[in-house]
């Protein structure tokens, strides 16, 4: 038999050749229409099976191929070193991590300990695990996970020992909370300031995906995971020796950059690579790089030639052929629609993402710290590096940002425009003049920004040895804005400062007058649909409410709250905390639900603007604690406190007035709980804090004497708890005049510490003076008053008088029933005593 002909070798490398260059597909049809020799078509289908093959390894993350062993080889440790297993809590491609704890009795804590897998104890292998050990001791950062320990386990094998890190992968954490798109620019850019730590340590860390980096409950990032990082670090020890060798090339094809693709040299710019790569998927919920199918060649082509979409235009395209989620779907991750998901990333995100992708790493961002300078610009509505430096855009930018300030600037810009569309030949001196307006306006905000910032700079510790310092300054400032009467919005600016400043010492019937007359100014200047006018009524309105003047208050609270939804839009930080003081103020009126209502409104728009750790955060969380508490819900105000408590010391330490404001609302929670020890140690606490830091005058150091007593009375101490009342009601008449709500609340607590007393004469005395007292500045219907009434009713009783306390139990019940429900504790209270009253008085 004749031997067969060999197939023409030209004719087989050009087709296979053509394949490798065509889109992934159907090759065998087109290959059978190609060639007609069956030899030829038989030998490039084998060569194009073995491609497939060979190539099919990258279907995996790095290591993947390892982690394939038999993992039966695999046996369950009991314990390495001093810390016992737990279980296990995931798998990688060298080794196997657990969750483990001390066991000798020194500490007692949760440890992640990464332990090589067996079978894998080749000595390349071997030197990489080792290399992740000496890299992870040579990085310090708080974003960044921390080794604990290492050792060798009782079998030989080498384990690592990390910190414990509770948190979910990027992504999902994101997906979960439907985080907005500035959570998750917040995100990457602490994650970028942990990759630049690292990189400063001359380390690489060239895996960065989402599943390496974890965010915890309170919105913590933490990079893991450095098995395949490389040091750069030219006088590193054989552990941390290159660990890319020929024909081996370690990555995660769905995150590799172009470099790593092409087996090229890695840098810093890698990772940078790798950033944007994360950025990208958490904004549109898709990866930028998507091959066709899982070969070499076209994760090549992916990654290499083809430019990824825009993230704007990525967010509005739908993909149903292939079956992925739609826009719609995916725009549903970040809480919002296709079509505004779009708007947002457009401009400043897509320019930074696609700097941060280039296909060349010099044109990316030079280090992961201009990629996290770019994302904190582009958070705080600054001009970003990625925009260029265009006279338009900066200016434009500044305009968003200090719309007030550009104001008298505006009128010029007009005027010059009109020039220009005249005269020509004057384009350059326009543009001049406009640059020069811009930068008048900016250094006008920025002397203002200085003056408050020397204001508030002063400690109050001067307050407490009698503001002599702070009051030469208030007296300065108030003697400047006079001289400016040719200015009146920066003449307003200083006004309004001083009013302020007035306010934070307490002194509220000092800043009246100016915070009065700087609203008055902006009117008059801006007009009412101005953002300076309406931060000029948001601070009158919080002065009023803190002033006991509700009614006034409120009308302030609702005109700014218009303006500012008007002008800046519902998700604005001012827009929240507008909101939030109105929740407050519908709170002191007794509308506890209207007022929890605009807290969670105000408190979902912080966290999504700020991040879950902000002291704007920590102050809605507190006011809804209050809020809950005052409906009864005392079990579901423990979490609102104590995260509030927890997020001011991590922010402010301990000595810091929002943390003894913090310090104040868990007493208040402690005490309605009936845990009378821990509040009057919490409340103590908070006491002396407020004196050292706010002076011994200060409104809030009554409002805390004044709940240091009912702790007293609750306790039976009553002489002490009178004594303490007598103390808190001087104060507040001192500081806030005789008709405040709080001269009320507080001279209530003085009526009940008789009333246990036996003195019940006087009680009742004292109790209908805070009855006339809290009808005069709240309204009949207020809760406080139903709670006076039920007092006085439960009081007369008591004095053998049940006849005329039915009609005050009567009232009593009618209010709480239509202000806080038939099922709130308190209207159920009034009920009982209602009907026990009746009984008594022989009418039921």
């Amino acid at each position: 038999m004749a031997t067969p002909a060999a197939p023409d070798r030209a004719r087989v490398e050009a087709l296979f050749d053509a394949l490798l260059d065509r889109e992934p597909g159907d090759w065998r049809g087109w290959l059978t229409e190609q060639c007609g020799d069956p030899a030829v078509r038989a030998e490039v289908a084998a060569l194009m099976r073995a491609h497939e093959r060979a190539e099919g390894v990258l279907d995996a993350p790095a290591g993947d191929a390892l982690s394939r062993l038999d993992a039966r080889l695999e046996e369950r440790l009991a314990a390495v070193g001093p810390y016992r297993i737990v279980r296990e809590i995931g798998r990688g491609g060298m080794g196997t991590v657990y969750l483990a704890h001390r066991d000798d009795g020194q500490f007692a804590r949760a440890v992640a300990v990464k332990v090589l897998r067996r079978g894998l104890d080749a000595e390349d292998v071997v030197r990489r695990f080792l290399a992740e050990r000496q890299i992870l001791a040579s990085l310090e950062h708080p974003n960044i996970a921390r080794l604990l320990d290492g050792g060798v386990a009782p079998d030989g094998r080498p384990y690592i020992v990390m910190e414990h890190v509770d948190g979910a992968p990027i992504d999902a954490w994101c997906d979960e909370r439907r985080a907005p798109v500035a959570v998750r620019v917040r995100l990457v850019r602490d994650v970028a300031r942990a990759v630049h730590a690292a990189h400063r340590a001359l380390v690489v860390h060239r895996d960065l995906k989402p599943s390496n980096i974890l965010v915890t409950d309170d919105g913590t990032v933490k990079l893991m995971d450095f098995g395949i990082a490389k040091s750069l670090d030219p006088l590193a020890g054989a552990h941390t020796a290159p660990l890319t060798r020929t024909g081996l090339r370690v990555m995660t094809p769905e995150y590799a950059a172009p470099e790593q693709v092409l087996g090229l040299p890695v840098t810093t710019a890698t990772d940078v690579y790798g950033l944007g790569l994360v950025l990208y998927e958490l904004l549109v919920g898709r990866r930028p790089q998507r091959p066709r199918d899982r070969s070499l060649h076209a994760i090549e082509r992916a990654v290499c030639e083809t430019e990824p979409p825009r993230p704007s235009a990525a967010a509005v395209r739908d993909d149903l052929a292939r079956g992925e989620p739609t826009a719609a779907q995916l725009a549903l991750r970040c809480g919002t629609t296709a079509s505004r998901l779009g708007r947002q990333l457009g401009g400043d995100l897509d320019r930074i993402v696609a700097r941060a992708l280039h296909k060349a790493p010099d044109r990316r961002y030079p280090s992961a710290e201009g990629l996290a300078l770019d994302l904190e610009r582009h958070l705080d509505g600054r001009p970003v590096a990625a925009r260029g430096d265009s006279m338009a855009y900066r200016a434009r930018k500044f305009v968003v940002r200090h719309r007030w300030a550009v104001a008298a600037a505006a009128v010029i810009v007009v005027l010059l425009a009109g020039y220009a569309a005249t005269v020509t030949v004057q384009a350059s001196r326009v543009r001049r003049a406009l640059a020069q307006a811009l930068l008048e306006a900016e250094k006008a905000e920025q002397v203002t920004d200085f003056t408050l910032g020397l204001f508030e700079a002063v400690d109050g510790d001067a307050a407490a040895r009698g503001g002599l310092t702070v009051r030469e300054l208030l007296a300065r400032g108030a003697a400047r804005a006079e001289r400016l009467d040719a200015q009146p919005g920066a003449q307003a600016q200083m006004l309004d400062v001083v009013g302020r400043v007035h306010q934070r010492l307490g002194d509220y019937a000092a800043a009246a007058p100016y915070l009065e007359r700087a609203l008055s100014l902006r009117r008059q200047t801006f007009g009412a649909a101005h953002d300076a006018t309406a931060e000029s009524m948001y601070h009158l309105a919080v002065l009023q409410a803190a002033r006991g003047r509700y009614r006034p208050a409120e009308a302030l609270y609702r005109e700014a709250l218009a303006a500012q939804v008007a002008l800046h839009g519902e998700g604005h930080p001012r827009v929240a905390r507008t909101r939030d003081g109105l929740g407050q103020l519908l709170q002191d009126r007794g509308d506890y639900a209207g007022a929890e209502r605009l807290t969670r409104a105000a408190l979902a728009a912080r966290r999504a603007h700020h991040g879950p750790v902000h002291p704007d955060v920590a102050a809605s969380l507190v006011h809804l604690s209050y809020q809950l508490q005052l409906q009864g819900r005392i079990a579901a105000a423990e979490a609102p406190t104590l995260e509030a408590l927890a997020m001011r010391r991590r922010l402010f330490g301990e000595s810091h007035a929002d943390v003894a404001s913090s310090t104040t609302a868990l007493g208040l929670l402690r005490t309605q709980q009936g845990r009378l020890a821990e509040a009057e140690s919490l409340q103590t606490v908070a006491l002396a804090l407020r004196r050292r830091l706010q002076g011994a005058e200060h409104p809030e150091v009554a409002q805390t004497l004044g709940l240091i007593a009912a702790v007293q009375r609750r306790q039976r101490r009553l002489a002490q708890a009178e004594s303490t009342y007598h103390a808190a009601i001087a104060l507040t008449r001192r500081a806030l005049g005789d008709e405040h709500p709080d001269v009320a609340h507080a001279t209530n607590g003085l009526a009940l510490t008789l009333r246990d007393q036996g003195r019940l004469a006087e009680a009742d005395s004292v109790q209908r003076v805070v009855l006339a007292l809290r009808r005069r500045i709240l309204g009949d219907d207020h809760p406080a008053v139903a709670m006076t009434l039920h007092q006085l009713g439960v009081l007369q009783q008591r004095r053998g008088r049940p006849d005329a306390g039915v009609p005050l139990l009567e009232r009593a019940l009618t209010i709480r029933r239509g202000v806080l429900g038939v099922t709130h504790p308190l209207t159920l209270e009034s009920a009982r005593e209602l009907a026990a009253l009746k009984r008594v008085a022989g009418g039921g």
